[in-house]
């Protein structure tokens, strides 16, 4: 069986000879809320892509959405967020092309926003269920080191949705301490596969330069806009650093548009965003990163 992934920048090849351990799979009870865990390079997105598809063949009857939490390697929304797709027109191909909703991390990284993706995935779990859906495949990052508290950050994921199923993928026994304690968690299925063999592995460069072309792609019909910050909601601080990587949110919290920070004064601030002004700006969200408008390439903001 042949797969075509349909990723975005070039991060996987387009096709893949479906392993028979992910056809063997009987997915027909898996109604709720679906994680994907492993570590860096472990073809989490791709088995994502795959499972979403299934889920839609095998489920019918009902609504099927898709959440990428991989903030820094995402495959479906933009590095520095959380996005929530809706499948409203039953198409069994990815991406889904219903509705979507985004939140705004600020980072590449997990690693000091726990409470930043803890809140945005709270968000989107509840438009997720006002909007009926009833399984959704989650994508998460290869954030898993407990040092740096990947396996806890994953723990409150499992505890907030409480899913039906848990796939752990695999390439010896990297993912022990964090699943440890979900073999006797009422309620959750957990299953384990081994590594696609078609994975290939992505040095740091390689991740910085798809982040690069996922910026640019977005930026490239940006325009420079002037917005009165004494009228918004500006979070965290008036700290508007040139680059400075930034969202425009609604009312309901969710992203309208991401915006690099150009130049301020005591009143406007300017910003290079593609923004359609569809929607009314409540909030200015600023992030952790500087965007370099050339290269596009991310840095973090040194504080």
């Amino acid at each position: 069986m042949i797969f075509s992934l349909g990723y975005n920048g070039g991060m996987i090849p387009t096709r893949l000879t479906v392993p028979a351990s992910w056809r063997e799979l009987n997915i027909t009870e898996w109604r709720g809320p679906i994680f994907i865990f492993g570590d860096n390079d472990s073809g989490k997105s791709t088995f994502a892509r795959y499972l979403y598809t299934q889920c839609i063949t095998s489920h019918p009857d009902t609504p099927v959405g898709f959440l990428d939490t991989d903030v820094g390697q995402n495959s479906y929304g933009l590095p520095t967020t959380l996005t929530l797709a809706l499948n409203t027109d039953r198409t069994s191909t990815f991406p889904p092309q219903g509705s979507r909703r985004s939140r705004f991390i600020g980072s590449n990284t997990p690693t000091h926003h726990t409470a930043e993706m803890l809140v945005g995935l709270h968000y989107l779990q509840l438009f997720a269920l006002q909007t009926g859906i009833e399984t959704l495949v989650i994508d998460t990052s290869g954030f898993i080191e407990p040092v740096h508290g990947g396996t806890v950050l994953k723990w409150a994921k499992v505890d907030l949705f409480r899913p039906c199923t848990v796939v752990a993928l695999q390439r010896d026994r990297e993912l022990i301490p964090l699943l440890a304690p979900l073999y006797h968690s009422p309620g959750v299925r957990l299953i384990n596969l081994p590594v696609c063999d078609a994975v290939q592995p992505r040095t740091r460069e390689a991740r910085r330069a798809y982040r690069a072309n996922c910026y640019r792609a977005y930026f490239q019909d940006a325009q420079r806009l002037p917005l009165l910050y004494n009228k918004l909601a500006v979070f965290p601080t008036l700290d508007f650093i040139p680059g400075r990587l930034a969202a425009l949110e609604d009312r309901a919290g969710f992203t309208l548009a991401l915006a690099i920070v150009e130049s301020a004064n005591d009143t406007a601030v300017w910003l290079h965003t593609p923004w359609n002004r569809k929607g009314r700006v409540t909030t200015l969200r600023l992030g952790d990163l500087l965007i370099d408008l050339d290269t596009f390439q991310d840095q973090p903001i040194i504080s």
